[in-house]
């Protein structure tokens, strides 16, 4: 029954596989404990039915067409302040899809099997997908998930086991996408079960979805593919970027202000549907809810076109941080490595030459980060970065700095300029991170004299040749604060961003120490200029983050939409009048909230909605050296 089952687009009888997929999970699970299922062959050819999903298939679903689907407030107004001109911004117009999206995407795959060569033992699945060329490894031969910290792609990574008459696959690692392609976001924290189930020539496909950013419950939908006799000689899906709209400034993000989106009611009205119906959640799976539907009123509709309230009151972004006492080292590229564990992502580059390390942590753990770096160098540290004077960049300065020697200082001229040339490491940064840890102004110095920076640079850039590749910093004026600097590893094509960019938190705006919204976006493109994607909007540049995992240019982009968005509709309040509390109180990152947002802590969301109000309404704070 279940392999005959399709999807329609309105989710009339979604209730009834979302049991039965339920009851899949439950049944295959237990019989594969009981008795594992010999391997299944997929090796070959296959098509899913145009007309089943179609609409995925096709141009896309119609606008606010989001009914069967989990999805809670974040998601709807995600979606909602979706405009598809986003797609001809240049980098999202190469995004691939998902891994389960892909599955339902038009075009052609193939299976195959990968083998050991010698016992002939199952290693892997591969599947390829035509559209957006999406490679898909299912791994087979009992490897673990990488830690949280781990890089994330369109296809996540996957492991599989049969059981039953099933090959169950789970996915973790998934950049964040599409749900729906009418705007509908899956995020980056998203997790998939899927069963292939082979019935012949033909494969019933069921995925389930859990995402605790964007949706209230499971989504469980299935898929039909069948068998080609023949290869279908379609498979490329080659992409390449440009630009579509000539005068487009690079902070701007095309997107629908709350409560004005211009198509709102056109699904609805076209299928003389009420509002409420298009709208989406849970209960729009069940079959109870066409009860609801009947009394439905236009005023009950809207009311879920806004935030219900304020900011969410929890975050749910997963911090990759370990916290188990222990330093991690996730080697990125070439002699470039990311440390992790200390509170701050530790950047470490090795060769001929001591290691040069990007910003040192909060100081909790700089003995252990010492013990790793002695494990990927016998030299000592030669040179650390700070890319901003905060305490979760520059907290083991003192400690690396000690255990470290700069030999290419030492009996020089150069040596001349610093009383402590040659004594310890040499720590570079913008002049305004050594104003702020010494307090030039006579006040008490925040940081030890030992962990200033004594190679500091004044604008735009200072730039070192050192283990065998180009090596720059770029300072990035008033985003954070006024003295950030990113780091770029041109032969690796690495850049460690600092607090510039996270994957845990939104911006640290440091309105006190001169950072502002705009300095941020303005940061954010900077590090997008710099950056070149391998394939499909993946990989290419690789982004170590000042906390989080691993990323690549796509978690940027993203990360500067969502600023961007935040910073307009915030300006569009202040256009009309509106105070910071009145700001707040409209719930301007109520989609964001379940990502990034915090109502405790030391950087909550109510900060950072105040951050960008008064960097919007007041120029950025200056440093002393600045007046």
């Amino acid at each position: 029954m279940l392999g005959s089952m399709t999807e329609n687009s309105m989710g009339s009888f979604r209730p009834h596989f979302f049991l039965l997929a339920g009851a899949l999970v439950t049944a295959v699970t237990l019989f594969g404990q009981a008795r594992p299922s010999p391997a299944i062959d997929f090796s070959g050819w296959w098509t899913s039915p145009f007309h089943e999903d179609s609409l995925e298939r096709g141009a896309g679903p119609e606008l606010v067409d989001y009914g069967g689907f989990p999805i809670n407030e974040a998601a709807r107004l995600f979606a909602l302040s979706y405009d598809p001109s986003r797609v001809t911004l240049r980098h999202h117009q190469c995004d691939g899809y998902v891994a389960p999206y892909q599955v339902r995407a038009i075009g052609n795959s193939r299976a195959w099997e990968e083998r050991d060569p010698h016992t002939q033992k199952l290693i892997a699945i591969h599947w390829y997908h035509q559209t957006f060329e999406g490679h898909r490894v299912i791994w087979m031969d009992g490897r673990p998930h990488p830690p949280a910290y781990a890089p994330h792609t369109w296809m996540g990574f996957s492991t599989g086991t049969f059981v039953g008459n099933a090959l169950m696959v789970n996915t973790t690692h998934i950049k964040q996408g599409w749900l729906r392609r009418n705007g509908l976001p899956e995020s980056d924290q998203a997790t998939l079960v899927e069963f292939f189930v082979r019935h012949g020539d033909h494969i019933t496909y069921t995925s389930v979805i859990n995402d605790p950013v964007y949706l209230s419950e499971p989504s469980v939908r299935t898929t039909d593919l069948y068998r080609q006799p023949v290869d279908p000689n379609f498979w490329l899906f080659a992409c390449d970027d440009g630009e579509q709209i000539i005068g487009r400034g690079p902070d701007q993000v095309p997107n629908f202000l709350f409560g004005q989106h211009p198509f709102l009611t056109e699904y609805a009205d076209k299928y003389k549907l009420p509002l409420l119906g298009a709208l989406g959640g849970a209960e729009t799976m069940y079959p109870e809810y066409m009860t609801k539907l009947k009394t439905a009123t236009e005023a009950e509709g809207m009311a879920e076109t806004r935030p219900s309230q304020g900011p969410a009151e929890t975050s749910r972004a997963v911090d990759p941080d370990p916290h188990d006492g222990e330093i991690h080292v996730w080697p990125v590229r070439r002699n470039v490595y990311m440390l992790v564990g200390d509170g701050g992502n530790v950047t470490v580059q090795v060769g001929d030459e001591g290691p040069l390390v990007v910003d040192s942590g909060t100081g909790q753990m700089a003995g252990k980060i010492i013990a790793a770096i002695r494990k990927l160098s016998d030299k000592p540290i030669q040179f650390l970065v700070n890319t901003s004077f905060h305490p979760d960049q520059t907290g083991g300065n003192v400690k690396l700095r000690e255990s470290g020697s700069d030999p290419s200082v030492q009996g020089s001229f150069f040596s001349l300029q610093f009383v402590d040339a040659g004594v310890g490491a040499t720590i570079m940064a913008h002049q305004n991170v050594a104003n702020r840890m010494s307090a030039p102004t006579g006040k008490g110095a925040p940081t030890p004299a030992a962990g200033w920076p004594s190679d500091t640079y004044l604008k735009e850039r200072r730039r070192t040749f050192h283990n065998d590749d180009d090596i720059q910093l770029f300072h990035e004026p008033n985003a954070i604060t006024d003295g950030d600097s990113i780091v770029q590893f041109s032969r690796a094509d690495i850049i460690a961003t600092g607090d510039i960019f996270t994957t845990t938190q939104y911006p640290f705006i440091d309105r006190n120490n001169g950072g502002s919204v705009q300095g941020e976006i303005d940061a954010l493109n900077d590090i997008l200029n710099r950056t070149v994607y391998q394939h499909e909007s993946e990989g290419g540049t690789l982004i170590v983050p000042g906390h989080g995992y691993l990323c690549d240019e796509h978690e940027v982009v993203e990360y500067r939409d969502m600023l961007v968005i935040i910073r307009d509709r915030v300006q569009a309040l202040i256009k009309n009048g509106a105070t910071l509390e009145q700001v707040k109180a409209a719930g301007v990152t109520a989609d964001y909230d379940t990502r990034y947002g915090a109502a405790t802590g030391p950087w909550t969301t109510d900060l950072f909605v105040e951050a960008v109000y008064t960097s919007l309404k007041q120029a950025p704070a200056k440093n002393a050296a600045q007046k």
